[in-house]
């Protein structure tokens, strides 16, 4: 079950714990995250974002400086306004996931993170299949001053999948289409009726029908015609 968390309510907090520490590790810090090739963004306690990374530029399509400062992290996944995974987080609600991610669970990437996925119709102007994982940050007291969200855009890799997935249940369905047949089969030595399974007598036709592919034309060979029709081979031969 996820805790609820001590919030720091000022939001600041989170920018104030970076300002004190040394200006050569924030700037390595700030390079990294906007140089990483994972899309990333970042909120605070009121639900303002406060980074949004290169790689969620290009993945969404929205430049940092349009939603910095705003509530609208939401606009480039969703149709109407809804919470994201890091403000869920936030609010410690986790029991709303499954209203809004139909694949979710705990994230094995972030510790006390959350973790769901799925389809999205129009990520930067195209479908997706996304994954995200969000994460709390706290300050040195252990408040929680901030959530991350990182984004994994796997469509390509989730089409081959659901590809395999479809041809695997095609070729099941079609394995058991396909009825053999082995070992000793009981057929009369007068009739040639052959028995079933359930100790009915089946002619040979029929019999091969239910437990084959085969299709029979019904014809008669040179012997059965001259016997069933002696009248008309009579006829050719005159």
């Amino acid at each position: 079950m996820m805790m609820k968390r001590k919030i720091n309510p000022d939001g600041s907090a989170f920018s104030g714990a970076l300002r004190a520490a040394a200006m050569d590790q924030i700037e390595i810090y700030q390079s990294m995250i906007q140089n990483c090739a994972v899309a990333i963004f970042a909120v605070d306690t009121k639900g303002k974002v406060i980074h949004w990374n290169r790689a969620c530029e290009e993945l969404t399509g929205v430049k940092a400086h349009e939603v910095i400062g705003t509530s609208d992290h939401w606009k480039p996944f969703y149709e109407h306004q809804r919470p994201c995974l890091l403000d869920i987080l936030i609010k410690g609600d986790a029991d709303v996931i499954p209203t809004h991610y139909s694949v979710y669970g705990p994230s094995v990437l972030l510790p006390d993170g959350l973790h769901a996925e799925g389809w999205y119709p129009d990520v930067g102007g195209k479908e997706r299949y996304i994954i995200f994982d969000a994460a709390p940050i706290d300050n040195k007291a252990g408040d929680l001053v901030a959530a991350v969200e990182t984004l994994q855009d796997i469509t390509q890799r989730k089409r081959i999948e659901e590809e395999r997935e479809k041809l695997n249940i095609e070729l099941k369905e079609a394995i058991d289409k396909i009825k053999t047949l082995s070992g000793l089969i009981p057929i009369c030595a007068g009739c040639k009726k052959i028995r079933d399974d359930k100790g009915y007598w089946n002619y040979l036709e029929q019999y091969l029908e239910e437990h084959s592919n085969a299709e029979f034309s019904h014809g008669l060979c040179p012997e059965c015609f001259q016997k069933y029709f002696p009248d008309a081979v009579k006829k050719r031969t005159d």
